[in-house]
Formats: structure tokens, sequence, C-alpha cells
């Protein structure tokens, strides 16, 4: 596919917004600060005024789901309403690098293999300022043992890359809609649900493409459904749940410990 095959047009970010985050407003403005200009579309099941009045800020349109089910539910139907060919999640509590979208979009035109494009991304504090945790670097360490600096993986190497955790945040993924064949995030899953969509992906044969520079700052706080499900023993249920798809109980087991005393 020649590289000037994507236009702009082609892509869209789609914020499922949830709640009220006082992070919103702040993604919004990193999407619009994008070098290469993308629609912007927030999707919500849990309408406010708050919401509305950062949308109207932001000149962004807001589509509501009127059913509120689960985080599965919401993303599933935000992919629904994207409308485009290449459709971003973009998390709300997360920012983005002004040259996330050139970046993908360029990975795309470069390689029609891929099913979706992901960037590598930064643990960043409320402030916008980078940080770090025990996860997030063993989460680094995994993506560059098993990946380096390749720009498509499949298979086995992809198999590894998903087999010692979760390393690849949804937010930092843009999807090509045209490829996905009737995919959709599974209800059975509160946290790990991208994490699951990643590995039947996988699984299904699919090549990921890949941007290794860190163009995805993520929050993690006390206000993060992450964090939430984190206290009430949901992430860890689920970790073990994915290890034992990955490797024999004993082994699964044992690396799920290690989250456990690493989270």
């Amino acid at each position: 596919m020649p590289r000037d095959a994507i236009s702009p047009s082609d892509h869209v970010f789609v914020v499922p917004a949830f709640g009220d985050s006082p992070f919103l407003a702040g993604c919004l403005e990193s999407l619009r600060n994008q070098w290469l200009p993308s629609a912007i579309l927030i999707t919500t099941s849990t309408p406010s005024e708050f919401i509305a009045a950062v949308a109207r800020d932001a000149g962004v349109e807001v589509v509501i789901n009127p059913e509120r089910k689960s985080i599965a539910a919401d993303w599933n139907f935000a992919l629904g309403v994207a409308g485009r060919r290449y459709a971003t999640l973009a998390h709300q509590d997360d920012i983005y690098a002004p040259d996330f979208a050139a970046q993908t979009l360029d990975s795309f035109a470069a390689d029609a293999t891929g099913v979706l494009c992901f960037t590598a991304y930064q643990e960043i504090d409320d402030a916008g300022g980078e940080t770090s945790s025990k996860i997030s670097r063993v989460k680094h360490l995994i993506e560059l043992v098993t990946l380096g600096r390749s720009r498509a993986v499949a298979g086995l190497r992809l198999r590894a890359y998903l087999s010692f955790g979760n390393p690849l945040p949804c937010s930092s993924v843009t999807f090509d809609t045209r490829k996905l064949r009737g995919f959709r995030f599974s209800s059975e899953y509160a946290s790990n649900l991208d994490w699951d969509a990643w590995w039947r992906l996988m699984e299904d044969g699919a090549t990921f493409l890949r941007t290794p520079d860190r163009l995805v700052g993520r929050r993690h706080n006390m206000l993060t459904a992450t964090a939430r499900l984190k206290r009430a023993g949901t992430r860890a249920a689920e970790d073990l749940i994915m290890f034992r798809r990955a490797w024999p109980r004993p082994f699964a087991d044992a690396i799920a410990a290690v989250y456990r005393w690493a989270g």
C-alpha cells in the first residue's frame, strides 16, 4: 500500500467517557493538538452536564449509548459508531503525543497486513509528569525483550509478548475496522477485556503493527477504573485466568503471585 493512500479523514479518535473525569479536557486537548488532525468523538453511557460542557468547550460531538452495561459494551459501542476505517479508543484519563496519529497511520500505510497498530506508553502522574511503577517497568522490559524494535509482530513472538502480563493498553491501540471481522470485546472481563481481546486476535493469526515510541501518557491514580478493579480484587482474579491460558497452572500461578506482590 503506498504511503499516501491513507488520509487523516480515514481516522477518528473515539473517547468512551465514563463518569466525570477531571482529565477529560486534557485528553481532548491532546487529541486536538495532533500534527495530523483527525476527527474526535465522545461516546458515553453516563451522560452528564459535565461531559456535555467539556465537549462543547472542545467542539466535540457526544454520542449517547442508551444502554449502560459494562466496559466491554461501552467500548464495543464506541467502535460501532466510529464511522471511519481507523479508530483509536482514546481513554479519557490519558494524553497523546502530537505525532500519535501521524506515526500510527504511517505504520498502517507501510504495512497492509495489520489488524491494529499500537504504540509504547509512558506512565504519568495527575499533573502530566512522567512517573513509573514496578509494574510499568516490568511491562516495558517485556516489550523490549520480546519485541525489540520490530514494527510488525505475529505468531510466537506476539504470543511471547502477551504471555507475561498485559503490556498493551487499549488506549495505545488503533484498529483497522475493515479487518476486525466481527470482533467484539468480551463482557466476561471487567479488567482484562483488552488482554483477552489481543489474545483472541493473536490466536486468529492477526498481525499487530507497532511504533516503539512512547506516544501515550497513561494515568494511574485512585480515580481510574483500573484502580477500582484492583481494590476489588477483580484485576488479580482476571490476571490468574489469563496467565492460565498462556502457561501450565503451577507456572501461571507463580507469575500471578509476582504481579500481586508488585502491584
